[in-house]
């Protein structure tokens, strides 16, 4: 648990640019214009150092990390890292080693040993506070400093030993869904975000605003800057969401977002057959529009891109791709999405 502030030292200030493996103009880009204009309502930016043991991880942070602040904090304590191994060339031995003793002692295993030894292979491409160039982002609370953005950094730093960490400070607090909204643009760009930490934050955002129900495709596609194929997919599997489907995306057994968007679609006895593997023959499903042949996917391709266009859809559409079947059946579906929402006004 992070200490209250007292009168350190905080003038340094950090220099704003991005860590070695936060490169890429397009992510970088993406995540501080979602900072500012979020800020845009917040008075009162700073950026300086602050002491490290004075800021409080967020438990709502959609990166699911395995390990908590205070796991990483005992292992710090009891396992030092040794600073000349920072400087050999391939620390990978060293990093195996350091993560087997510390996970064995704290009975680390499955997310929580491989989230451990992602932390310590960042700490180590990290070496010290000098070379952290993004400073994380925090809003004060009177003498505690409670993190919004930057906890893989926060606990490098605490692994490496470091007393102070760069950061930029927000005087005001954020409420949560500013906080949820901003994590949303800090995580959605990293690529170990798995599709459960992302189904789970988008459910967070959207309970926080209108409701699941409520939000339309094209909201919802303009609250994570995705496109609309994408965004129907994560209302596909929030609107109809079942134990089996959503303990299979939590476990990692279904990873990938369309494969899901597409299960949650299913009958309960259709979805545990594909879960479990079955060529049984499932019961008949439930009427739906779906689109299956192959051979004549092209015409009817080009009957869905016309029909789109008569209705001004077009657009919608865009990415779908209409020489399948899979692609026409997901066109249908943002088809028929947007034509629900236009009849509700």
């Amino acid at each position: 648990m992070a200490r209250k502030f007292g009168t350190s030292n905080t003038n340094r200030v950090g220099t704003g640019k991005i860590e070695p493996q936060e490169s890429g103009a397009e992510k970088w880009a993406a995540s501080v214009a979602a900072q500012v204009a979020t800020a845009a309502n917040v008075k009162g930016i700073l950026t300086k150092t602050v002491p490290v043991a004075y800021v409080i991880c967020d438990p709502e942070n959609p990166r699911k990390l395995a390990v908590t602040q205070e796991q990483i904090t005992k292992i710090a304590t009891a396992y030092p890292f040794d600073k000349s191994q920072l400087q050999v060339d391939d620390p990978s031995d060293w990093i195996e080693d350091y993560v087997s003793r510390a996970g064995e002692t704290e009975k680390l295993t499955g997310k929580a040993l491989g989230d451990l030894e992602s932390l310590v292979g960042f700490a180590a491409s990290l070496k010290s506070a000098e070379r952290l160039l993004h400073p994380i982002v925090v809003w004060r609370d009177e003498s505690t400093f409670h993190l919004i953005a930057g906890e893989r950094r926060l606990l490098a730093h605490i692994l490496l030993g470091e007393s102070n960490i760069a950061a930029r400070i927000v005087e005001q607090g954020y409420s949560r869904a500013e906080i949820d909204t901003l994590q949303w643009e800090e995580n959605v760009h990293r690529v170990d975000m798995s599709l459960w930490e992302r189904v789970d934050h988008i459910k967070k955002l959207l309970e926080a605003g209108e409701g699941i129900k409520k939000t339309s495709v094209t909201k919802l596609s303009k609250i994570i800057g995705k496109s609309r194929a994408e965004s129907q997919r994560y209302l596909a599997i929030l609107r109809f969401p079942t134990k089996a489907l959503l303990n299979a995306i939590s476990t990692g057994k279904v990873s990938d977002l369309k494969a899901a968007a597409a299960l949650a679609q299913l009958t309960p006895n259709e979805l545990e057959a594909k879960l479990n593997g079955s060529t049984e023959k499932t019961a008949a499903p439930k009427p739906s529009i779906k689109f299956a042949n192959k051979e004549k996917a092209p015409q009817f391709g080009q009957l869905i891109k016309a029909a789109a266009k008569q209705l001004k859809m077009d657009a919608l559409i865009k990415e779908a791709d209409l020489d399948s079947p899979s692609g026409i059946n997901d066109a249908i579906a943002l088809l028929v999405a947007e034509l629900e929402e236009r009849s509700r006004g």
